[in-house]
């Protein structure tokens, strides 16, 4: 079992932000989405941890619309899409900046919220905000990604839903290396001379194990079998807020 490796901070947090950015993460918005909607209810608040550019906010209110018009089929979860309202919160001033620019292109800025906030800080939000809180592939960045989680908890409202995806650690190097092969795309193909391979080779080395976050969530009062493997590279938590704080 390889060792859980924690990723360096970045020297360029700006530059970083806009590799990120340049970064092809269409198809996994997409289906991070998606699985969100068809598998439990959906706000009407609702509070991204670790938005980045914001392209998840967007992809939700736009498919949220979708549904509220008829263009796409209607989820039977009781949500109410009309209002949907998102708070995407993000640490990063430089990932902040850029997510305002994006809301201002899809024009969003009224029905999307930012806010900088630490996720390792129990007080960095309020208690009971929201109906929804989501994360996708942020808690790996973390140091103690049980922070995170534990803020998520607290900004749900009872009987609210927690829906949190993020990479799984191979067990070898040679699965690393693979997996990097299938989803890390071209070296030639960035402009920035960072290479998005070697991003998301430090970004699996440092993310959990399926029995690491298990241990995590069982701590919160969560069922451990809550969390699943969902694709080859992602387990997925969707849980309704656990009735014991820790």
């Amino acid at each position: 079992m390889l060792p859980r490796v924690c990723e360096p901070p970045p020297l360029d947090p700006k530059l970083e932000a806009d590799v990120y950015r340049e970064m092809d993460h269409g198809d996994v918005n997409r289906g991070f989405v998606r699985d969100l909607f068809e598998s439990g209810p959906v706000g009407p608040r609702v509070i991204d941890l670790g938005c980045g550019p914001a392209l998840i906010p967007i992809t939700l209110c736009e498919t949220a619309a979708a549904i509220v018009e008829g263009s796409r089929p209607a989820v039977s979860h009781g949500s109410d899409l009309s209002s949907l309202q998102v708070m995407g919160v993000d640490h990063c001033v430089d990932m902040l900046e850029l997510a305002r620019v994006e809301l201002e292109f899809a024009g969003m800025l009224g029905q999307i919220q930012l806010e900088q906030v630490d996720l390792n800080d129990p007080d960095g939000l309020q208690s009971e905000l929201a109906e929804t809180v989501i994360s996708n592939t942020v808690l790996h960045h973390l140091e103690s990604p049980i922070n995170a989680l534990r803020l998520g908890i607290k900004a749900l409202r009872p009987g609210g839903r927690l829906f949190v995806r993020d990479l799984y650690r191979p067990e070898t190097d040679r699965e690393v290396e693979r997996l990097v092969e299938l989803h890390g795309g071209s070296a030639e193909a960035a402009t920035s001379g960072i290479d998005p391979r070697q991003l998301l080779r430090q970004s699996l080395h440092a993310a959990l194990t399926l029995e690491e976050i298990r241990e995590i969530v069982a701590t919160l009062g969560i069922d451990p079998g809550c969390v699943n493997m969902t694709s080859n590279r992602h387990w997925t938590l969707d849980c309704v807020r656990p009735e014991r704080q820790s």
